[in-house]
């Protein structure tokens, strides 16, 4: 009987020591790809977390404002110790560390409508300067995806739960390198995907609008 309990301890162990072993593999896997969030911040949150007095919740550098206005979208650098006073209607604040946008009027792509509906499993081939790209919104069980398509390459985002209503506000190179970048949302929630944080395959989008409480 002390031989069986014994072997059966140390089937456990070894177990429980290989469940541990997988996960500090997986922990070192994703550590490997970490990198620091981007942020999307509306106006008056902006305001009152950062601009103001500074709240320990937020860094105070690398910020940008993006302002859509028709046919281009208005990029400018801010810095939060000298916030501005005019500010425009519709404008969002980002910060997506390790990257920098171009500023100035930026144009977005002309579609049809001010804000592209678009329809699943439909793609969408359009260009963009000298740019061609396409994009495609894809709904399955993990979720609703878009897949981005650009220099022969598909870069891929999950945003979403399935079969959510989706919209695209802008599409316009924003950080230089001639690739579009999205601004979509999808569900209750607003996304930023830069075309210098993607890569081939599955990404992260580059930033999320974060909802703070009592903005």
């Amino acid at each position: 009987m002390a031989t069986q309990l014994t072997q059966k301890t140390l089937g456990a162990l070894r177990q429980l020591a290989l469940l541990w072993l997988g996960a500090i593999a997986a922990a070192a896997a994703w550590a490997a790809g970490i990198h620091e969030d981007g942020y999307m911040l509306e106006a008056p949150a902006w305001r009152s977390e950062v601009a103001g007095v500074p709240s320990p919740d937020w860094p105070v550098d690398a910020w940008y404002r993006l302002t859509p206005a028709g046919r281009t979208i208005e990029v400018r650098a801010m810095k939060p110790a000298e916030p501005d006073q005019a500010e425009p209607d519709g404008a969002i604040y980002v910060r997506v560390p390790g990257t920098r946008f171009v500023e100035g009027n930026r144009p977005t792509y002309r579609f049809t409508n001010l804000i592209l509906r678009p329809k699943v499993d439909k793609q969408y081939e359009l260009k963009m300067g000298k740019t061609r790209f396409s994009f495609v919104v894809e709904s399955d069980e993990q979720g609703t995806h878009y897949a981005i398509t650009y220099g022969g390459e598909t870069h891929r985002y999950t945003l979403g739960l399935p079969a959510s209503a989706t919209l695209v506000h802008a599409v316009a190179d924003l950080d230089g390198d001639a690739m579009p970048d999205f601004l979509v949302e999808v569900g209750d929630d607003t996304f930023l995907l830069l075309s210098t944080r993607a890569k081939p395959g599955l990404n992260p989008p580059s930033a999320q609008l974060i909802a703070v409480g009592g903005c």
